[in-house]
């Protein structure tokens, strides 16, 4: 496993959001309320992309399908407990800088 500096803590605020290409993924960083995500940019339901969508509170809504993804609860699907939720990965924190390892 390889450490992967994503951005500088320092330019990191609520609001932000942006997207990695880390090895073969593409990943979505986003703040909200203090609180740091990084999510696979992919809604397990159809495999449109993440980033268009709205947050409100902790929950990301695909812009494609309205389908609510509760990022502070391991990306579990509101709607539907049972099916898959989005892809989320630990970040990690390295000095000045937050990442991930994969």
């Amino acid at each position: 496993m390889a450490f992967h500096r994503l951005e500088k803590l320092i330019n990191l605020h609520d609001g932000y959001r942006q997207l990695f290409r880390v090895e073969h993924l593409q990943l979505l960083l986003i703040q909200e309320k203090g609180q740091r995500y990084l999510l696979r940019n992919m809604c397990p339901h159809k495999g449109f992309p993440l980033h268009t969508g709205t947050m409100t509170g902790t929950k990301l809504r695909c812009a494609y399908h309205a389908i609510e993804f509760d990022l502070a609860r391991a990306g579990s699907c509101v709607q539907h407990p049972l099916q898959p939720g989005v892809k989320m990965y630990a970040l990690l924190y390295e000095g000045s800088d937050v990442g991930v390892e994969l």
